[in-house]
């Protein structure tokens, strides 16, 4: 049976961190983001992207899910963006390879992110997904997070509207 396993990103990961972002995106998102932007995406762009996360200093922690040697999945995860000052973590991003997806790895990685919140004594964990992600929805529900109420709208990320609700856990 394949064994999985939590650790810290380093640097020599960024580029497998990379290739299961742009994976990821292309299979959960075909349908919800433009296809142009989904072929757009670039694996030598997000390997940038994610070295620069890597290096920086700061609160937020990026954990990998390891699968018998390979990595499946990654989970970055730090205070809330929405409020501060605030004792509320957030997930700001979970991704697994489409290869990896139902074996464990995204619950893993909302496991270990709940509990390293939950060490800092953060009351609540919340989390961000596309409101058409119903897919992702089902996930995180089935993990004990449900709709909170906040909703937003972001034009940034890829030029077009990206309509957002939001997700939250207590931390008992």
């Amino acid at each position: 049976m394949a064994k999985l396993s939590i650790r810290d990103a380093i640097r020599v990961d960024a580029r497998a961190i990379a290739e299961i972002h742009v994976a990821a995106w292309r299979a959960a998102y075909r349908g919800l983001i433009p296809d142009d932007y989904l072929a757009s995406l670039s694996v030598e762009k997000r390997t940038g992207f994610w070295e620069t996360i890597i290096g920086r200093a700061g609160p937020a922690k990026l954990a990998l899910a390891d699968h018998d040697g390979a990595l499946a999945g990654f989970c970055l995860f730090g205070p809330t963006r929405d409020e501060a000052p605030s004792d509320i973590a957030e997930i700001y991003s979970l991704n697994v390879h489409p290869d990896r997806w139902r074996h464990g790895a995204g619950r893993l990685l909302c496991e270990h992110a709940f509990r390293e919140a939950a060490s800092r004594e953060h009351s609540a964990m919340t989390l961000w997904v596309l409101k058409g992600n119903d897919g992702a929805r089902r996930f995180y529900e089935r993990l004990g997070y449900a709709f909170d109420g906040g909703e937003k709208t972001d034009t940034v990320l890829i030029g077009s509207p990206l309509y957002d609700v939001r997700y939250r856990k207590a931390i008992a």
